[in-house]
């Protein structure tokens, strides 16, 4: 709150089980006011594009090297997204997503098809941000897309780069690294997060944080893993809820004025600790469906807020 930052060596201290939990919520729950005050910013996604990735992440079910049961499609007809991005705005959701499985989006007419969807939807919902979130797309690709009205591009770091290799060897931790600094570079704001209890250690989420923080990123997804059936981390054990909290505490002392949103895996992890996020930390989540899972009733989500005395920003 002073402006000055953690370190490395101080953040890997408090996150020790000789630190009660409920203290480090204390502390990160007052540096969440002092930054956010009483704002919960909601997102909110569409998977315009599922399944028949070629990538091998060990923990996602879009991917062919699995045999999770899915829905598998093409890019989705521009009147599906912009229909996707109504009903988010109608979640009182402020910025939706547009997000496609694959390595990337190659294909021109694709991204001419995301940009006309993009261009309607700021007409139709001009107070949205809309995001984009479509794999290691080249500068041009990025370029037509800022150009159409995208001001933020998602592209989660999933964990450390020590340990990334043990989750996917299809492409490297550098690539990812690089299509943040393409976007960056491009003048767009980032949102990277990560993936937690993929088999990674708090080491792992730490340096994940403080690379996150080294980056700049504006936004910072955490997402905790619901094992699917049919992926390579199916039989996972699941991270207990305060570790949850006690791990989002910790990104929120790293990461003291970013905003940070709790998305995949929230309810299914976090069951009826779902509002202590915010006393963790956070000043976000997701809205609606996951990606691959169907997400809590948005109704239950915005009561949560209210009861908690928050307000939707």
């Amino acid at each position: 709150m002073s402006g000055k930052l953690i370190s490395f060596a101080r953040a890997r201290s408090l996150y020790s089980d000789t630190i009660p939990p409920y203290e480090l919520l204390l502390a990160a729950n007052r540096i969440r006011e002092h930054y956010k005050g009483d704002r919960v910013g909601l997102c909110s996604i569409v998977n315009a594009k599922s399944g028949n990735c070629p990538e091998d992440c060990s923990f996602c079910a879009q991917s062919i090297h699995h045999k999770a049961s899915m829905k598998r499609y093409p890019l989705l007809p521009e009147e599906e997204i912009v229909k996707a991005a109504r009903n988010a705005r109608r979640n009182n959701a402020g910025c939706f997503g547009i997000v496609t499985s694959g390595r990337t989006v190659r294909a021109p007419k694709e991204i001419a098809a995301i940009c006309r969807a993009v261009t309607k939807i700021k007409t139709i919902a001009p107070g949205l941000t809309c995001s984009v979130s479509l794999g290691t797309i080249g500068r041009q690709g990025i370029a037509e897309l800022k150009k159409a009205g995208i001001s933020r591009f998602h592209h989660n770091l999933e964990t450390s780069a020590a340990y990334f290799p043990k989750i996917c060897t299809t492409h490297t931790y550098g690539e990812r690294l690089r299509t943040i600094e393409r976007a960056k570079s491009a003048g767009l704001r980032i949102c990277s997060g990560g993936l937690f209890g993929i088999g990674e250690s708090r080491e792992d989420r730490l340096k994940l944080a403080f690379t996150l923080r080294d980056l700049g990123v504006e936004s910072v997804p955490l997402n905790f893993l619901h094992p699917i059936k049919g992926t390579a981390l199916e039989k996972i054990a699941p991270m207990p809820p305060l570790e949850i909290l006690r791990t989002i505490a910790l990104l929120r002392l790293i990461l003291p004025a970013k905003d940070i949103k709790i998305c995949g895996g929230r309810a299914v992890n976090l069951r009826n600790l779902q509002g202590m996020i915010f006393f963790a930390g956070a000043n976000g989540m997701m809205i609606g469906n996951y990606l691959t899972q169907p997400g809590q009733d948005p109704a239950v989500d915005l009561q949560m807020i209210k009861d908690l005395g928050l307000r939707v920003q």
